[in-house]
């Protein structure tokens, strides 16, 4: 084989290691101009070494170094996110829960409206209630409700819930339904 083919392979395969390289060390786009000057050599020794007596090899080669460039970047890409640098590097996504981070505050305080509770401080118009044996934050429509007062939750604001004076409805009396009188004890024979 002729020496001007093996310096062609070679820096080829050197241009697409410092390409490789390029990826996982920050270098400010120096190992980027060092590929790109390398791969042109390669294609000259490549020319010098196929361009006149075999241009089938030479267009070969060149079709080689186009396709593999991005297949060695699309490579490296798919392999930088795995290694413990690029790890470092590229963060993950946030999850939807770092996203809001107070989410599951925010659910407990929701399932608290159309609950009833008491004012513990009054309301002027913020201030504490308890719903459920819980102290939590608390803003009136605009009314002053007193210590010890009955609110309802109707609604959650960011952090704190709205509340206005109301009373718990009356616990359902449970009423045993007496027997209708209308109703017979003994069976009426068929005939």
């Amino acid at each position: 084989m002729d020496s001007n083919a093996v310096f062609a392979i070679l820096l080829l395969f050197v241009g697409i290691g410092i390409l490789t390289a390029e990826v996982f060390i920050p270098s400010g786009g120096l190992l980027g101009v060092c590929t790109f000057l390398t791969l042109i050599v390669s294609i000259v020794f490549a020319y010098r070494a196929w361009g006149t007596t075999n241009p089938n090899i030479f267009w070969a080669f060149c079709f080689s170094l186009l396709l593999a460039v991005p297949t060695v970047l699309s490579f490296a890409f798919y392999i930088l996110p795995r290694t413990p640098m690029g790890k470092r590097v590229l963060l993950e996504a946030p999850s939807l829960e770092q996203l809001t981070p107070f989410a599951k505050e925010t659910r407990h305080l929701v399932d608290l409206v159309g609950q009833y509770g008491h004012a513990i401080t009054p309301l002027t118009p913020g201030g504490l209630i308890s719903v459920n044996g819980e102290r939590l934050h608390a803003i009136s429509d605009g009314l002053v409700i007193e210590a010890g007062q009955s609110v309802e939750v109707i609604e959650v604001r960011g952090s704190r819930l709205r509340v206005r004076p109301g009373e718990p409805p009356p616990p359902d009396e449970v009423t045993e339904n007496p027997e209708p009188s209308s109703r017979l004890d003994f069976e009426i024979p068929q005939s």
